[in-house]
């Protein structure tokens, strides 16, 4: 396992980066920006699938290191996992820039999440991915 995260984000706006109801632990979206990195644009205008699962993976990255500021990843199971691709009408490689979320949770976990790539005219940011997640926690 790979504890080398990034520093968790902080909310820039009125709202929480992560919510825990009962056993279930909700994140707001995580976007692919650090302050040594930034995914911008539409893919695949200005970046390339492969870019965008990096951004995805990011993602993941900085969604784990929200996570870990608050609990203990080893009692986390992820459950569901929902992605925004920033991209072109005709871009149909939604699921491939997702894969670098969910390759990255596998490095964690290895229970699988559900999921859904859904693409999106615009981002936050203009961002080229944003990325949400639900996981349960083993509390006992």
């Amino acid at each position: 396992m790979n504890n080398n995260l990034p520093d968790p984000p902080k909310a820039v706006g009125n709202y929480t980066t992560i919510k825990k109801i009962g056993n279930l632990i909700y994140t707001s979206g995580h976007v692919p920006i650090t302050e040594d990195v930034k995914y911008i644009g539409k893919i695949p205008n200005d970046q390339t699938t492969e870019e965008g699962y990096e951004a995805a993976s990011l993602c993941a990255e900085l969604t784990l290191a929200t996570l870990s500021e608050n609990y203990d990843l080893k009692k986390l199971t992820p459950i569901n996992v929902v992605g925004f691709v920033n991209s072109s009408d005709d871009y149909t490689e939604h699921p491939t820039v997702l894969n670098g979320f969910t390759d990255k949770l596998g490095e964690y976990f290895e229970s699988k999440a559900t999921r859904s790539a859904v693409g999106v005219s615009s981002l936050p940011m203009n961002v080229c991915v944003e990325v949400q997640a639900i996981f349960h926690i083993d509390e006992e």
